[in-house]
């Protein structure tokens, strides 16, 4: 049985990835103290985890001790915002622990890395403009990728995401905030709502990390660009209308009562191909409605 290590495992689409994998792997994950349990909690005694400290000799330590077949990088830290308080975080989460990830991986020769990036990155289409320092750092990664892989020390698939939603996420997402409000009857205030909105469902985020995955196995990708999106993406507002609709719900909304964001991403992002053989499976409809059932 081969191995699989993903960072990021104690986050919702970590956690779901390990939770697929498992039957097929051993299936291990980086953690940091103090553990956060709430996605893993039904399954944790069925992963191996192994404790970092933010310090190269604990990756590399922990990398040496699993000696992964595969590496799923996913951990992030996310913030709009920046300044003195934010920017140490989004360096060290975001630039400095995926370079120690990196180097250990070569020193102990686990071959290929499966990594989530942002559509952010691409603010009006552009091949590279970021949204904001959080986009800005996992380019600066992406950059750092570039040379293990363009040198032949390492092998990668980057899979572009925009957003993903599903049953159990407790995440301050867009479709939990109307959820929530839905159950309380608060007011949510929205800008015009127009923006496309490229929202996948988890678990056809899970299948297209899985079949990157697979395929780096195989010994295929070298440092290949993908991205994983909705066939026929809806706006904001119509993704929220036809959750209230297929559910029978009402929601106290206020369309265009806040103002746009600075750097809004209004452009419908596609760059890059889709996975090879992934074809997203689950509708926005049936998604809208598992996600309310839950």
């Amino acid at each position: 049985m081969k191995t699989v290590l993903i960072t990021g495992i104690t986050g919702y689409i970590g956690s779901r990835l390990a939770k697929a994998l498992l039957a097929d792997y051993e299936v291990c994950g980086l953690v940091r103290e103090p553990l956060r349990r709430e996605y893993i909690a039904d399954f944790q005694d069925m992963l191996r985890l192994v404790p970092v400290d933010g310090t190269y000799e604990s990756v590399y330590r922990a990398i040496q001790t699993i000696q992964p077949d595969l590496v799923y990088h996913l951990a992030a830290y996310y913030t709009g915002a920046h300044g003195g308080q934010e920017t140490p975080k989004l360096i060290d989460s975001n630039i400095t622990f995926g370079a120690y990830l990196l180097e250990a991986m070569l020193a102990c020769g686990v071959p290929s890395l499966a990594y989530a990036t942002t559509y952010m990155t691409h603010y009006q289409g552009a091949d590279y403009c970021p949204v904001n320092l959080y986009a800005a750092t996992k380019q600066a990664f992406s950059d750092l990728l570039a040379y293990y892989t363009d040198s032949g020390l390492l092998r990668a698939a980057t899979l572009v995401i925009s957003d993903t939603y599903g049953p159990g996420d407790h995440r301050p997402k867009v479709l939990n905030v109307v959820k929530r409000a839905v159950k309380t009857g608060e007011k949510v205030t929205f800008s015009s709502g127009n923006i496309p909105y490229d929202v996948i469902h988890i678990d056809d985020a899970v299948s297209a990390f899985r079949l990157a995955g697979e395929r780096l196995l195989r010994g295929g990708f070298r440092n290949d660009i993908f991205q994983v999106v909705p066939d026929s993406p809806l706006s904001l507002r119509e993704t929220v209308e036809l959750m209230l609709r297929v559910n029978h719900l009402t929601l106290n909304a206020g369309w265009g009562e806040r103002p746009a964001a600075e750097r809004e991403m209004s452009e419908l992002i596609r760059l890059y191909p889709t996975p090879p053989g992934w074809v997203p499976q689950m509708s926005l409809e049936e998604g809208l409605r598992s996600l309310c059932r839950d």
